[in-house]
């Protein structure tokens, strides 16, 4: 269960962690900023010619069934409508949280989404050639993305720590979870648990709902917030053209002009 206000309240977290961000990248970063919302990704088939492009769509469709999911679920759930102060412990509605969570973490759009956030926040060059691993993404989120954020402070490391858990993601997508209801109980028990210090052996509904709630929140406000700040990129700037700092086939880096063309909401290389 997870109160009203306890979802405004990690609501205006998330989104005032993810517009801080932006806004200091915006004023601080703009070559970078720039490549972030254009979408600045390598493409090995293109090698032979220049793999570095910008406008990648490709992510966007392979993730857009699921964002669609995703949105659809929290308005379905989370409403709050005017009688309702709190969620029910529905445990349909937590076997598909669970779901929804576990594919949140394991989605590659997203992690490098928010990777190439973390370090671009954190001064770094944009990361064109990112490979985000297949298995042990735990290691990535903690120990790469969250940690990252954590050297400039930024509150979207403890956003991080308070929504990812790996022994959550791993029980759902191996079967190893049950509910306990008996007695007044109501938990999740973790049948994957080994005893490491780091490891989850049950969670309560109410913590599991906050769990959830954090990661949901924050999938969804990065990549809707990215977008809102891609469509405002010429009011902000009072131009359509934009100077990135953009590698060669040889990997020299050079500034060059891209193109936004808002009607269309795409980018492409100055001509």
């Amino acid at each position: 269960m997870i109160t009203r206000q306890e979802f405004a309240d990690i609501d205006k977290e998330i989104e005032e962690a993810i517009k801080t961000t932006l806004e200091n990248l915006k004023a601080n970063n703009t070559s970078n900023y720039f490549v972030f919302l254009a979408d600045g990704e390598y493409f090995l088939i293109y090698k032979k010619t220049n793999p570095f492009l910008i406008d990648n769509q490709m992510d966007r469709y392979k993730d857009e069934t699921r964002l669609t999911f995703l949105s659809n679920f929290l308005q379905t759930f989370y409403r709050f409508p005017t009688t309702q102060l709190a969620t029910d412990d529905d445990e349909q509605r937590i076997h598909m949280e669970l779901m929804v969570y576990s594919h949140i973490w394991e989605s590659k759009p997203f992690l490098k989404k928010l990777h190439r956030l973390a370090h671009i926040n954190n001064g770094e060059d944009y990361n064109w050639k990112l490979n985000v691993p297949e298995i042990s993404k735990y290691d990535f989120i903690l120990n790469d993305i969250r940690a990252t954020f954590g050297l400039t402070g930024n509150p979207l490391e403890q956003i991080i720590t308070n929504g990812f858990q790996t022994s959550l993601r791993n029980a759902f997508a191996h079967s190893d979870y049950s509910f306990d209801t008996t007695n007044g109980k109501k938990q999740i028990w973790l049948d994957n648990y080994k005893g490491k210090v780091w490891e989850l052996q049950e969670i309560s509904f109410d913590n599991w709902s906050k769990r959830f709630v954090y990661s949901a929140l924050l999938s969804y406000h990065l990549l809707s917030l990215t977008h809102i700040y891609r469509r405002k990129l010429i009011v902000d700037f009072g131009t359509n053209k934009f100077t990135i700092s953009h590698p060669s086939k040889s990997g020299r880096i050079n500034s060059i002009n891209i193109i936004y063309e808002q009607d269309q909401d795409n980018f492409s290389f100055e001509r």
